[in-house]
């Protein structure tokens, strides 16, 4: 995956100028930890509330994903190690709670 190619599509594609401020940065920051399109990865919510900062929520980034799966470009769903299952929803800490995410190839192949 060539991702400079995907980005210069991005700045060009119409479907971007709907996404909000955040839901772009999340992409990006998706689009720059991935290995590839259309393949599950994983990403540290610590690192996601490092960009986002602190008060950054979990309700916040559900929406994001909700949004980017709207709009065809990733699909997104929390994880947490076994142990911390029990802490999960309160955990604000971002540790152990990972992303797991899958960028589409949709949107490039029509732009």
């Amino acid at each position: 995956m060539e991702k400079i190619e995907i980005l210069k599509k991005v700045c060009r594609l119409k479907i971007f100028r709907n996404l909000s401020t955040d839901e772009l940065k999340l992409y990006i920051l998706l689009l720059t930890s991935a290995q590839g399109l259309n393949k599950e990865e994983q990403i540290d919510l610590e690192i996601i509330r490092r960009v986002f900062g602190e008060l950054f929520t979990i309700e916040q980034l559900k929406e994001m994903g909700f949004s980017l799966k709207k709009h065809k470009l990733a699909n997104l769903s929390l994880s947490c190690l076994e142990e911390d299952k029990d802490r999960y929803p309160s955990d604000n800490s971002g540790q152990n709670v990972k992303l797991s995410f899958e960028l589409y190839d949709a949107p490039y192949k029509s732009g």
